[in-house]
This record gives C-alpha cells, sequence and structure tokens, in this order.
C-alpha cells in the first residue's frame, strides 16, 4: 500500500490563501462598487469594460479546461487523490 504525503508547508501556504480569500470577500462586501457606479455615466467604457471581461473569462475557463485535461493525461499525483 501506497502512502500519500503532501508538503506541510504547501498545505500551509493553500490555507492562508482560502482563509484570506474568504475574510477579503466577507469584509468588502458592504463596500460596494464606486468604480462601477461611477462607469454608470459612461456606457462606452462599460462596453469596453465588459469585453475585457469576456474576454479573460474565457481564456481563464480555457485554462481550467486544459489543466484537467492535462491533470488527467500526465497524473502527476498516480494514486494521492
Amino acid at each position: 500500500m501506497k502512502i500519500c504525503e503532501v508538503s506541510t508547508l504547501l498545505a500551509y501556504i493553500a490555507t492562508i490563501y482560502i482563509m484570506a480569500c474568504i475574510f477579503y470577500m466577507v469584509l468588502t462586501k458592504r463596500y460596494g462598487t464606486p468604480f462601477n457606479d461611477a462607469l454608470k455615466n459612461y456606457p462606452d467604457l462599460i462596453k469596453i469594460k465588459k469585453d475585457s471581461g469576456d474576454k479573460r473569462r474565457t481564456i481563464f475557463y480555457t485554462g481550467i479546461i486544459l489543466s484537467i485535461i492535462g491533470l488527467f493525461i500526465f497524473k502527476p499525483f498516480g494514486l494521492c487523490f
């Protein structure tokens, strides 16, 4: 039987990052969106922002899909998942 170990340092870094993200989301929820509110006066800028966001979203999701495919093919963690 193979025993799988995860780097303790990596686990701590991942946990710190996740907790910081949750902390950020909870505390900034009440701040609102002053930048988006200011953009309402400029419809051309809203379109530019939306187009840019769509492109970045597509690239990000493509990266996720390619990463999943790569991990499925190469199985870098073997039986450790």
